[in-house]
Parts: C-alpha cells; structure tokens; sequence
C-alpha cells in the first residue's frame, strides 16, 4: 500500500475519475447496452444470458491470471493503459455484428443468422472482457487498493459505486438521442427494424470506443510509475489457488465472510441488471423511459454520494443492512409496480439506492480486509465470488422464471419479465445472514480492543 495519502492529492482523484468513469462506459455497454442491441438484432433473450455466461468466466480467469502477474511483476501501470486502448477497440466490434451482416454471412438462412448473432456477439464480449478485466477489474482495482487506506476507501467506494450509474445516465443521455431500443412499428418486420437501428448503434458504439481508447493513451503519459515491491513469493501458478486453500480462507476470515455476502448480494444484482434497459423499453413499455431513467440513476447516486462522504465517520458496516434492505424491498415493490410510472419510477429508485449503498459497503470491507501482499491476486478471488458465480446464478434464474413468450416471424421469443425481481429480492435477503455475521464479528472484535487501549491510555498517564 502506498502511505503518502494519496486521496489529498488531485492528481489521485482525476486519475481515479477519468479511469473509473471511462470504464463503467465501456463495462455500461458490455453489461447493459450489448443486451438492448443484441435483443434489438436477434429478439432473443437467451443471447444475453450466454454472453453474461461467457463474459463473467473470461472476466474471472483473466482477472486471476494478470492480478496475480501485476502483483509478481510489481507493475500495473503497462497492463492499465495498454488494456484501456485496445478495450475501446474492442466496443467497437460490436457494431460490426448486426442481423444484415450475419444473414450476408449465412446467405440468407434468417434462422442460422439469428444464431450467428449470438455467437459472434458472445466473442467479441469475450475479446472485449479480456482486456477490460486486465486493465479495470485486475490492474486498476489493485492501484485503488494500493492508493488507499482504510479511512478514505468509505468516500473512494462510494463515488466507484456512483460511476457506473453516472456512465449509464450518460449512455441513457446518448442512447435517447439516438432513439435506440424501442419496437418495431406497427407491420414491421423485425429484420427490417433490425437493419433500420444497426447504423444508429455503430454511432454510440464508435462514441464509447474512443473515449476509451484515448484515456488508455492518457494514461500511457499521466499514470505515476509503479511503487509497488514486486513479489515473487511462491510459484506463480501456486499463487493463483492460494485464496482458495483452507489456511488462507481461515487466516483471513472477515475477507471471506465479506465476499460470501457479495456473493448473494451480487446474484440479487445480477438477476436484474442484464435485462433492466430491454425489460423497461421492451417488455413494461413504460412511456417516458429517459426521464424515468433520470429520475432512479440520479436520486440514487446523490444519496450514495452523500452518505459516501459520511461513511467513515457513521461506520460504514452500520449502512451494509439498510442498504441491503432497500434493495430487496425496492425490487419487491416494483414487482407489484407493473407499468404504473411513478410506482414503477419509486420503486427502481429505491432498488438503485440500495444496491449502490450495499456494493460501496462491501466493496471498501473486501479491500480493508486484503492482505497488502497479495493486493492483484485477491482480485482474482474477489471475482468468483462477486462476479462469475453471482452472473452465472443470478442471471441463469433470472432466464429460468420468466415467463413472457411471444411469437412473431422470428418464432418463439422469450421477453423478460418482473418475476426477475422476485429473485434479487430472496437474493439480497440470503446476504443478511453472512452480513450479520460479519457485522456480530466486528463488533466483538472491538469490544476486545477498546479495554486494551483503556489500559494502555491509563498507564501512559
């Protein structure tokens, strides 16, 4: 860890603005955005669930691979700005997979391009996933781990919470002026809608991409060098099941108890986020989709930003409950909302807020309880648990109960629906159980503490 204080110095935050911001654009895009255009090319749901699938496994392995190599070459510099440039490369793909090119490609079977859809969508995700997992989930949560500390990570884990709705808001503001999702109009083929929005989309793609690129390239001249001491520890390959082995999980309990409560926590998350923006512009039809968007992404990230500021001082495990309440309750209303807009609108408000509340809280835990020796590895466990298994349950339960099929020319189509929100409520009420525990743990550890230090403050008197 870097004990200058890093967070006082400008420097530190604009990097960690420009580097969060610029890759919770291109994560709004891999996690949500590529959702609505693969629906809009191929009306199938089930593509997205493959390309969560697939992502999150890429996102896992590689995670674990380049943490654990930035940490044994002590660098994160390299591995940051080359992964950002070539990232925002990579959003750009996405624009050459439509419908019309995939039925050139399978000369006109629309069934077989349906098809190709999904799979070439799915690769490039995954080309994409790999070096954004490189540069944003290994290499650049490390140097966050590196540059803070235990005091300024409430405030820092708060605004990384914010961004991704910040990057969202602003996907919305642009996804609005491009007028992308909606329906096919009234005898519309869908081929035809398909063809008439894939141009619009190779707009927004190509705007995501660059921005990306260019703060890789940024930060090739502005990220300080690497100060971190490489550790070569170990063989490396031993290095990577380290986190895994039982004398790590009970050396260090309190990382593990905090990852078990991201896990349910995430698989609540993960079983609405893949499919919000389809479910609200698709399946609800909620009339004034941007505005409500606004309204839930803005109100959220105000209140998360406020009581970030606070969190050190109030004791940021005293907002883990309240956050995890909000969520599960949030998301049971707006299973009753239906398509009622201010319900519906209340209702998301409340979901956002706690789910943004509940991923600061456990993601400033997960980083106090690392070990400062094995920042970039730990990045590798903390996936597992936050992002593979929470993307492949939540989002596979997710597919499992929807119930809302529809058949047009493309056949069968499976729409989602709100029993989606049923799943992040039971999900986010089974994270209470480790979250106590951890919380009873805390508290026991200091009313240890406080006696010792009573005793040593009288005998310095």
């Amino acid at each position: 860890m870097n004990k200058d204080k890093p967070l006082s110095k400008a420097r530190f935050w604009l990097l960690l603005l420009l580097l969060g911001f610029a890759g919770q654009l291109a994560w709004a895009v891999e996690n949500q955005y590529i959702n609505l255009w693969v629906f809009s090319q191929s009306h199938n749901a089930a593509h997205i669930t493959w390309m969560t699938a697939a992502s999150s496994i890429v996102a896992t392995v590689t995670t674990f691979l380049i943490g654990a190599l930035s940490d044994r070459l002590g660098k994160r510099r390299i591995f940051i700005s080359l992964g950002y440039t070539i990232w925002g490369v990579f959003v750009f793909g996405f624009a050459i997979m439509s419908l019309s090119n995939m039925l050139t490609l399978s000369n006109g079977d629309m069934a077989l391009a349906l098809i190709l859809v999904g799979v070439f969508n799915c690769i490039i995700d995954c080309l994409m996933t790999f070096f954004g997992s490189s540069a944003n989930d290994a290499c650049f949560n490390a140097w966050v781990t590196d540059n803070t500390d235990e005091h300024t990570r409430p405030l820092v884990e708060s605004v990384l919470s914010v961004l991704p709705l910040i990057a969202t808001a602003l996907m919305v503001v642009l996804g609005g002026s491009l007028a992308l999702g909606g329906n096919p109009a009234e005898g519309q083929s869908y081929a035809d809608f398909a063809k008439e929005v894939q141009n619009l989309w190779l707009i927004f793609f190509l705007i995501v991409g660059v921005i990306t690129s260019i703060v890789g390239i940024i930060c090739f001249i502005f990220l300080p060098k690497d100060k971190i001491v490489p550790n070569r520890n170990g063989n490396y390959f031993k290095t990577l099941i380290h986190g895994f082995l039982p004398s790590s999980i009970k050396g260090n309990p309190d990382f593990y108890i905090a990852l078990l409560a991201f896990l349910f926590f995430n698989i609540g998350v993960d079983a609405f986020m893949p499919y919000y923006l389809v479910y609200f512009t698709n399946t609800l039809a909620l009339g004034n989709f941007y505005p409500a968007m606004a309204i839930i992404l803005g109100v959220s990230s105000l209140v998360t930003v406020a009581l970030g500021a606070f969190m050190d001082k109030i004791g940021k495990l005293k907002l883990l409950i309240p956050g995890v309440v909000m969520m599960a309750s949030g998301a049971l209303l707006l299973f009753f909302s239906g398509a009622a807009w201010w319900p519906a609108v209340l209702s998301a408000t409340l979901m956002m807020s706690g789910y943004l509340i509940g991923t600061a809280v456990l993601g400033a835990t997960v980083r106090d309880e690392t070990k400062e020796n094995e920042v970039g590895s730990a990045q590798g466990v903390r996936m597992v648990f936050a992002v593979l298994i929470p993307m492949l349950v939540g989002s596979n339960i997710a597919l499992a109960v929807f119930t809302d099929r529809r058949v047009d020319e493309t056949g069968s189509v499976l729409y989602p629906d709100r029993n989606m929100f049923i799943v992040t409520s039971i999900a986010a009420a089974l994270s209470l159980i480790p979250s106590i525990f951890l919380i009873l743990r805390k508290m026991r550890k200091k009313g240890q503490k406080e006696p010792i230090e009573s005793v040593e403050e009288k005998s310095e008197e």
